[in-house]
């Protein structure tokens, strides 16, 4: 528990509901065409639901219309007709500028710019575009030092609020690796949907955040956040166990109700235990091992899954070895410092395969919406 909860500045991030650009599968950037689409605006009003246990103190979002929209209808969710604050905007929140890709599709984006749409995918820090005055320009690197001046002034203002920002899928990642120090190469290696929520905690006199949430969309009504639309490979879905009553977890079978769970590994005798509580729904689990053999199971499984749709491999285990995968995986120095794990949530790791980087989907969804200060470790 932190024992700073009062004097603590917690920053929750949502991304803005779906749009007509995502609808259409187009790229939107700082474009203010696109709208919010009906679909949105529910996501944003259940965003706003799941947020009134949260004591927010002041609203921030990004200036462009689909952001606004989703804020307005978070706000008025979140205050259920009693006296809200202001909604205030700020310009560093805005999306990435993609400047000649703005309003094209993913697929034309990908047909007419094949070098850049590459560099886009496998080192974003490093694509260039041409302004319309010629001028070469590294929207992403840009996107970032927009991220730290915008910490730099959040820190010093609200110190000790808890903030929510509505922002876009991109620079919601810049300010969550920006905020922990984990900087532009990590710009792919986090997810952010659309409403999923995500939440960092700041120490006081601390310059580096903790990610005490990333990406939550059960609240939505979504088992687990969707992969992109081709993504195969494996999910890894983290369960942290302890010796504590397995019962605990039993908020967490509304996840696995709906989503088809090809391996489980239960690493330990709290593990086991909690497996079985969770998975009993399974007249025997797809696959059981053991602590002595599922380090190399794990390395098999990621080596080997066949192509098709994504196999979901659920690891129960103490907390010690989900943070070893978490740390193997996206290859950080140390997790303790960066990421709070929840004792009731789930953390899923995609694995694509094919050489392509571990991306970070979630972190403690399904944590108990009450449960703020509490239950981590």
């Amino acid at each position: 528990m932190l024992s700073t909860a009062e004097t603590a500045t917690r920053v929750w991030i949502l991304r803005h509901g779906t749009s007509t650009f995502n609808l259409e599968g187009r790229y939107q950037g700082c474009c203010d065409a696109p709208a919010l689409t009906e679909t949105g605006r529910r996501a944003a009003r259940l965003s706003g639901e799941r947020l009134r246990d949260a004591a927010i103190d002041a609203v921030i979002a990004s200036p462009l219309r689909r952001a606004v929209q989703t804020a307005e209808e978070v706000l008025e969710a979140l205050h259920d007709g009693t006296t809200r604050p202001p909604l205030k905007t700020d310009a560093r929140l805005r999306e990435v500028e993609l400047l000649t890709w703005e309003g094209l599709s993913f697929a034309e984006v990908k047909r007419r710019f094949p070098e850049q749409h590459s560099t886009w995918c496998l080192r974003p820090y490093n694509l260039r575009m041409r302004s319309s005055s010629g001028e070469g320009r590294f929207p992403v690197r840009s996107l970032y030092r927009r991220a730290r001046l915008f910490l730099s002034d959040l820190l010093s203002q609200q110190a000790g609020k808890s903030i929510l920002l509505v922002t876009h899928g991109g620079a919601a990642r810049a300010l969550i690796t920006t905020f922990l120090n984990l900087g532009v190469r990590y710009f792919h290696r986090i997810q952010q949907s659309n409403c999923g929520l995500s939440r960092l905690c700041f120490l006081p006199g601390a310059d580096q955040a903790v990610l005490e949430l990333l990406n939550d969309t059960s609240h939505l009504g979504e088992a687990l956040p969707k992969l992109k639309a081709g993504k195969t490979g494996v999910r890894l879905l983290l369960i942290p166990a302890y010796f504590e009553s397995p019962e605990n977890c039993l908020h967490l079978l509304g996840a696995f109700e709906r989503l088809p769970v090809d391996c489980v590994f239960p690493v330990s005798p709290a593990g086991r235990a909690v497996a079985a509580a969770i998975f009993r729904r399974h007249s025997e689990p797809p696959c059981r091992l053991y602590e002595r053999n599922v380090e190399n199971a794990l390395r098999n499984v990621l080596k080997n899954t066949p192509a098709g749709r994504p196999c979901n491999v659920a690891v129960v285990a103490p907390p010690s070895f989900v943070r070893r995968v978490l740390q193997e995986q996206l290859g950080l120095a140390n997790t303790a410092t960066l990421l709070r794990l929840h004792r009731l949530g789930i953390s899923i790791v995609h694995c694509p395969g094919a050489g392509a980087s571990p991306v970070l989907q979630s972190l403690n969804a399904f944590e108990p919406q009450r449960s703020l200060s509490g239950a981590y470790i």
